[in-house]
Parts: structure tokens; sequence; C-alpha cells
């Protein structure tokens, strides 16, 4: 227990002095907390802060979020990404209001869009609870200075936790600024941070090794071509378990295909992916990072092809290039005359967890 008491006096020294200045650590009001901590799932803290002030100015508090529509929402949430977390929140604010007289239950991840992390944050920072919030920070933090795996981070966070209850807050906030700044996931300051001392991945084998594997990851080849380049940028929409497919014109096949298009020149893909949806459907998406590129040469060109899941955010399909459309189960895929190109990355796709 003395070790614990070491690492918890040492972090919440360095936190006093190194503690980021963000406007949700000026609040305990749990509706502001849990705002915060669902735009701050996989979206870095300086774009959070404009949208979560803009997000607060139009719904101050859980009753005009519970009377909002999506059409009201989407302007405040748009380009922030994964928009499934803004509609658990129009979910789960509805719930609150008409279920729990506008109060957060005790049952938190009985909510859409709580989990276990989101669940631990909000009863810390809003709640005052000894409870750590194990984030990816945390467990790299823990791992690294224990040297313990995955499964011995979570007994001793509560072991830490355990011996200053009251700043419970403190050291969640803490530990996130820590990972953020100092003990990130492909760079470390080990000279800065305040367990150096006693850090097993300083004083072992286990930084030189992690040295390497990241030199090593930068040799990986380039997939490099010096003829033409045709790239093109291929949205997976989903919608309840399914996909979008579409059926070319005659003139151009007649065959299914996921829509998308080229990419022109200097194109952002997310903006190409975007764009190509809107002018083929007539519809705005919202679009993830690609999980799947293919490529290849053929005559005197040199193919790219990156596949990205997408969502439809607003409007409605209206069929510019194509002659029908059909919502398909991943199972499905292979009724249907499919691209060549595209038969990896439905591989893939089939063993994706939709979301």
């Amino acid at each position: 227990m003395k070790e614990y008491t070491k690492i918890t006096k040492a972090i919440l020294h360095w936190y006093e002095k190194n503690a980021r200045d963000l406007p949700w650590r000026h609040t305990h009001n749990p509706y502001k907390i849990w705002v915060s901590e669902i735009m701050l799932q996989q979206t870095q803290v300086s774009r959070v802060i404009v949208y979560y002030k803009r997000f607060l100015e139009k719904f101050p508090n859980i009753g005009t979020l519970a009377q909002a529509q999506w059409e009201d929402f989407l302007p405040v949430w748009r380009g922030l990404g994964f928009y499934s977390r803004g509609k658990n929140m129009l979910k789960t604010a509805k719930i609150i209001v008409q279920e729990h007289d506008g109060e957060f239950p005790t049952a938190l991840e009985s909510l859409p869009g709580i989990g276990p992390y989101t669940a631990a944050a909000m009863k810390s920072f809003a709640y005052g609870q000894s409870e750590p919030a194990i984030d990816t920070n945390l467990e790299r933090i823990f791992q690294r200075y224990f040297g313990c795996s995955k499964k011995g981070v979570i007994p001793r966070a509560k072991a830490l936790f355990s011996t200053n209850k009251k700043e419970a807050p403190s050291m969640n906030h803490a530990l996130m600024d820590l990972g953020s700044e100092i003990c990130k996931s492909r760079k470390v300051n080990c000279k800065q941070c305040p367990l150096h001392e006693d850090c097993y991945f300083l004083h072992s084998e286990q930084k030189e090794k992690w040295q390497q594997s990241l030199i090593s990851g930068r040799i990986g080849k380039k997939v490099i071509s010096k003829k033409i380049p045709m790239e093109v940028a291929v949205a997976c929409i989903q919608k309840n378990g399914k996909y979008l497919i579409a059926k070319r014109r005659k003139e151009k096949g007649g065959n299914w295909e996921f829509p998308g298009g080229k990419r022109e020149k200097g194109e952002d893909w997310r903006h190409c992916i975007k764009r190509e949806v809107q002018e083929e459907l007539g519809v705005e998406i919202s679009a993830r990072p690609h999980f799947f590129e293919e490529t290849w040469e053929e005559g005197d060109y040199f193919w790219r092809l990156r596949f990205s899941r997408c969502q439809i955010l607003s409007g409605q399909i209206t069929l510019h290039e194509h002659t029908q459309i059909q919502w398909v189960l991943p199972s499905e895929f292979k009724k249907y005359s499919l691209p060549e190109a595209n038969k990896k990355a439905i591989t893939k796709l089939m063993k994706m967890k939709m979301s």
C-alpha cells in the first residue's frame, strides 16, 4: 500500500503544475460531464472544446436536448464524426426525461451509448466517487509502470484509487493528461514523467524493444507505381444491419456496386467519398477512415480503391447514376454480381461488427 501512496502523491503533485485547463473540468453537472465524455470518445480534445461550447449553447440541459429531433441536432454535431454517438445521445436524453424525471439513473450503463469507461468517468467527475476511469491512457500507463498485462490493470487501479478517495477525480484527470502529454502510445518523455524512478518500462528492456518495433513498423513497403493513378473512394453505407448496393445503368455495365467514385487531384479522401455519394444518391453521409485498400495495375493505370463504412446523415435517396438500390445483409452479398475488386473488402466487411 505504501507503493500506491507514493504513486498517488507523485501523480497529484505533477498534476497541480501541469493540468490542462479544459471547460468540462470546471463543473460537476452530470449533464455537462456526460456531453464532454461522449464527445471525447475517439475525438481529440482540441477539436472537442469548440463543439462542447457550441453544443451547450444550443442544448443547455437535458430537457432541451430531449425535445430535439435529429434535424435540430445534426447542425451542432456535424463535423465531429462518429454520428452514432449523437443518435445515442438523443435516445438517452429522452429516456432520462421520460423515465427518470430528468435525472441520470444510478445504472448509467443501461443508457444508450454509455459503456463502462463513460459510466466510471461520470461517477468520478460528476458524483465524486472513487472510481478509476479506465481508458487506453490509464491502461498504457499501468502496463508500462507495473509491467503487467491488461488483465492486471483493474486490480492495481482500484488499489491506487483506494489510497486517496477524495482526490479520485483529480487522479483520473491527471492520468488522462499524463497519457496524453507524456506517456503516449507512439512517443514518450520519460524524463518529465513523475513515475520515472520506478517504471518497469523505463528500467527494463521493454522501452528499447518498443522503440525497435516502431522503427520496424516504418520500414514496411508502400505500394507505389509509375503508371497513371486511378483512385476511387468506395462507400459501404450501413443501416439496420444491412449495406446499400446500387445497380448501374445498362450503358455502364448494369452491374451492382457500392456507391463511390474517382478522387480528384489533391482532394481529401473523405471529402471525395462524401461528394461522390451526394452526386450519385443525393444524401449526406458520414464516413469513417477506410478499413480496406485494394491496389493493382492494369494497362497504363495503377488502381487504388479505398473502402469506408458510412451512414446516411440527412436527405432522401434519389438515383442519379443508378437504376435501383438494395439494402442487403452481409450474408447476401454473394447473390449479387459485385465487382471482382470488391471481393477482399467484402470478406473483411462480413467479419466486422455493425455499429
